[in-house]
């Protein structure tokens, strides 16, 4: 840890005085991972492995359907690994994103529809957020200055 510190010293990325303030105690990446088991049915799509690059920026349901939407696209996992890891990178992921899909064969992706936009939803979600935010405006209008 020592030569790192030095080395961004070195290269301007920090100053002296601000390394001579850092103090590491104990293990700085835990290698106790959590484990889960549990039965795949023959209705399991696919497997979806990803470091925390990925899961700081992405919850798991957003994730799952980005990439069913990628398979039923093209049927590539490779395509869809990179298309998901650049997902991660544009909301902002600067660490590690390393991502595994397993297809495990039980699906036609080609066959399956692409999921259908609810026009009438997306409408009301447009209209209420613009709601939200007139009434927002409105109020902070009314605070005494």
């Amino acid at each position: 840890m020592e030569r790192m510190l030095e080395k961004g010293v070195e290269e301007g990325r920090w100053s002296q005085k601000f390394i001579s303030r850092i103090q590491f105690n104990g293990d700085l990446v835990a290698a106790s991972p959590d484990i889960f088991q549990l039965a795949l049915g023959s209705d399991a799509e696919f497997l979806l492995l990803a470091s925390d690059g990925l899961w700081d920026y992405m919850n798991s349901l957003d994730a799952v359907a980005f990439v069913r939407n990628q398979l039923r696209q093209h049927g590539d996992v490779q395509i869809a690994c990179e298309a998901l890891g650049q997902a991660a990178l544009n909301q902002g992921s600067q660490d590690n994103v390393s991502i595994v899909i397993a297809d495990l064969g039980h699906t036609d992706w080609q066959s399956l529809p692409l999921p259908q936009q609810n026009i009438l939803y997306e409408l009301g979600q447009a209209f209420a957020t613009i709601g939200i935010v007139s009434v927002g405006i409105w109020m902070t209008s009314q605070l005494p200055l």
